[in-house]
């Protein structure tokens, strides 16, 4: 199944677009979405800390417009044509 992924700021220009259609196994949740965005764009992976292996947490992460983490975080379930906001966010 595809997602859109609507990348904001720094991620867009890193990807040379503002958007990306990322191909995802049926019942795949943001996790995987956002492993297979940085598979394909290997730019992107600046969103994984490099340690951990988790997302860093200067992300804000959309779903459908709402915050993944209200809707069950990095495990939320995605379908066809759901939409993933990266929002890099900007601490002072």
């Amino acid at each position: 199944m595809r997602v859109l992924v609507e990348l904001l700021g720094p991620l867009a220009k890193l990807a040379g677009s503002d958007e990306v259609w990322v191909e995802v196994g049926r019942g795949a949740c943001v996790l995987e979405a956002l492993r297979a965005l940085c598979k394909a764009l290997p730019p992107l992976s600046i969103i994984f800390d490099p340690d951990t292996g988790d997302p860093r947490t200067n992300f804000l992460i959309l779903l459908n417009g709402r915050d993944a983490d209200v809707l069950g975080g990095l495990e939320a379930r995605l379908r066809e044509g759901d939409k993933l906001s990266l929002i890099p966010l900007m601490r002072l």
